[in-house]
């Protein structure tokens, strides 16, 4: 086992290491995307309806309008992919002719009023396949999702070797991580506008990673800054992006010194178009809406004992659906896994614990400066998740906050896990790879022994 973690972990430069966690990444996801049936991940039909509609409808891209023929085909597949076998929803006995009036998620969770970068690389994908199958064109989209994985994956091994110059393990586990998680790979098999968004979120991170080892300049600036508005204008889920990006320059920046007009350029590029992204993200009104949401954080209601009640099945509803829930949330594990993998993420915790109290916690300033970006991005994004959508949607939504919606912030929270794993290697040379190999025990486990026999 050890000459093993020794032929394996401590080779970094191996490239075809690398290539094999992009590879099996994107298997990972294709697998989910193949075998899932259609329309079986949350809100999957709003997110087709709106790729498909943008791509006829191109010189409207903020306000593309139903088409009821759609609408049809898209019922008629639901009916033909036993959609209501997975659903807790009744099957309407007569099929009805628009999506409203089906009384079930793929009716009310549309996403038409809410324009999205997401759907842009969807539609013109689907421009040369727009008379195929309907559930042809959806695998298709999907599997464009899927190839989002190993870019995801590359980003983070390169992320954590650029921080972490020395470490031989991090890099392979934080790129595992990724490539093995279920829940990522089941979300990325499906037709979703948080897709995009965790790639371009991704960007952003390696970007903070080589501005941290190689300093500030107006370029690496303008790329924080462009990556963080991109992946605005995707979800809203990346709202974290705009405090991350901005205490960031801080962090990042404000160690070197340049020259006023290129310090300048770049905090007014980091700055203006974070915000900007922000401003004219998918929901155009949400920055008043997050303060109406987070504004329920004040209120004595919200501290009850029943809405407390609340939070905590929430909050364990989120720490499932990180790892591993699948369909419209309704295909769980069994309940010791998660009782496993909660023993796990503890000992990551703890093993990052150990590692930031440790003597030989490296010296380094640029990865103390990017480790501290990727701590408060990491806890923003957290802190959006449970202020945003705990507080004031848990007395109405039972599933308000999933762990779907803490992808964008995947890549800082692998390269954490990481460093939690190579903790422990004082103990165990093996522990690195041991991490690995229960992760891809897991990746297994969920896919054929949860997934397969729920979506036969």
């Amino acid at each position: 086992m050890r000459r093993l973690a020794v032929l394996l972990i401590r080779s970094p430069e191996r490239r075809w290491l690398l290539r094999a966690l992009m590879f099996l990444g994107f298997i990972h996801a294709a697998a989910y995307a193949l075998m899932v049936p259609p329309w079986q991940a949350p809100d999957e039909p709003g997110h087709f309806e709106h790729s498909y509609l943008l791509s006829t409808q191109w010189r409207h891209p903020l306000s593309v309008q139903p088409d009821p023929a759609l609408e049809a085909e898209l019922i008629a597949s639901l009916y033909a992919n036993r959609y209501w076998d997975y659903v807790p929803h009744a099957r309407p006995a007569d099929m009805p002719l628009r999506l409203g009036q089906l009384g079930t998620f793929a009716g009310s969770s549309r996403t038409l009023g809410r324009p999205s970068l997401s759907y842009v690389p969807y539609a013109l994908a689907l421009v040369p396949f727009r008379h195929q199958d309907i559930d042809a064109q959806l695998r298709l989209l999907r599997l464009l999702s899927a190839a989002y994985v190993p870019l995801v994956v590359w980003l983070a091994w390169r992320s954590a070797a650029l921080l972490f110059p020395g470490a031989a393990a991090l890099p392979a586990v934080a790129a595992a991580f990724v490539a093995l998680l279920p829940q990522h790979a089941a979300t990325m098999g499906s037709v979703s506008d948080g897709n995009l968004a965790e790639l371009l979120a991704s960007l952003f991170f390696y970007a903070v990673a080589r501005t941290a080892r190689m300093g500030m300049t107006w370029r690496r600036g303008l790329a924080i800054g462009l990556t963080a508005f991109l992946s605005l204008l995707c979800k809203d889920t990346a709202l974290f992006l705009l405090p991350t990006a901005l205490v960031g320059f801080a962090v990042l920046g404000l160690r070197r010194r340049l020259p006023w007009w290129e310090l300048a350029t770049a905090g007014l590029s980091v700055g203006l178009l974070t915000v900007a992204g922000a401003r004219f993200g998918p929901r155009i009104n949400h920055l008043q809406q997050l303060r109406n949401t987070w504004s329920a954080l004040f209120q004595a209601g919200s501290y009850s004992p029943e809405r407390l009640a609340d939070y905590w099945d929430t909050a364990v509803t989120a720490f499932e659906s990180f790892w591993a829930r699948f369909g419209w949330l309704t295909v769980r594990m069994a309940t010791p896994v998660y009782q496993a993998l909660l023993a796990l993420s503890l000992l990551l915790c703890v093993g990052l614990v150990m590692a930031a109290t440790s003597r030989r916690w490296p010296a380094d300033g640029a990865t103390r400066r990017g480790l501290a970006t990727y701590v408060l991005a990491l806890a923003f994004a957290v802190a959006f998740v449970a202020g945003a959508s705990v507080v004031y949607y848990s007395p109405y939504v039972s599933v308000a906050a999933q762990g779907r919606y803490l992808f964008p912030a995947l890549l800082p929270m692998s390269v954490l896990a990481a460093i939690g794993a190579r903790a422990w290697a004082r103990l165990h040379r093996a522990a690195p790879l041991a991490v690995v190999a229960m992760l891809g025990a897991l990746a297994v486990y969920a896919l054929a022994g949860v997934a397969a026999p729920a979506f036969h």
